[in-house]
């Protein structure tokens, strides 16, 4: 195998995994097969464990030696922290986004994507709604058009059913996230960088206190 084809080969096992542990279908503590991924993938142990690698280096995954691969079993209080950073990282995007004047126009689109999938109420894919979220706040970083923050922030342990954590999925629920969405989106279209800033935070710090309270009760 040449070198690019291997490096290829890497980079979807990788991101195949990636994705799977985001949207929660690989489960906290999952022991991942060296010999199931190589047959499902058609190649040797050998780029499973480089993208396993990576996977740890990025804080998927745990490797243990003389045992194996796992799904890194995140605390809540590894919730309550993600989220203190996150929270942060998105203030400075947005304020980025405003200064930049940048379009909003490919969130709206996602809003109302999302919209249309909690309307659907009895047939209601959570799963999808939450990739869906997961995707509204990873473009609006993109937004800042600065790539060490973007690198940064796809980089984090941020499954897509972490940001539903602990919410509860009702309409007033909903409609209020969806609210405080579109509040962002209409900072941005109007250029308005403190304004922006200070919605993410409290949009995101609520959040964290949920966490919070929920560490201290254990």
């Amino acid at each position: 195998m040449d070198t690019h084809n291997k490096s290829q080969l890497i980079e979807d096992i990788y991101t195949f995994l990636k994705n799977r542990i985001r949207q929660g279908e690989l489960s906290n503590g999952a022991k991942l097969s060296e010999n199931t991924l190589a047959t499902q993938f058609s190649c040797s142990r050998t780029p499973v464990r480089e993208a396993l690698k990576r996977l740890e280096q990025d804080g998927f995954v745990v490797i243990i030696a003389h045992s194996g691969s796992y799904v890194r079993d995140t605390t809540m209080v590894d919730y309550q922290q993600l989220t203190e950073v996150r929270a942060y990282l998105e203030a400075l995007a947005i304020r980025l986004a405003c200064e930049n004047h940048a379009d909003p126009t490919k969130l709206e689109g996602l809003l109302k994507h999302m919209d249309a999938l909690w309307q659907q109420k009895q047939s209601f894919d959570v799963q999808s709604f939450n990739a869906l979220h997961y995707q509204f706040h990873l473009e609006l970083v993109k937004l800042a058009n600065n790539d060490l923050l973007t690198l940064t922030y796809s980089r984090l342990n941020l499954s897509e059913a972490v940001l539903l954590f602990s919410q509860h999925l009702t309409n007033r629920g909903i409609e209020k996230t969806q609210r405080e969405h579109r509040r962002l989106v209409e900072a941005i279209r109007a250029g308005d960088a403190k304004k922006g800033e200070r919605f993410m935070l409290s949009h995101l710090w609520r959040k964290r206190e949920r966490f919070k309270q929920q560490v201290q009760a254990i």
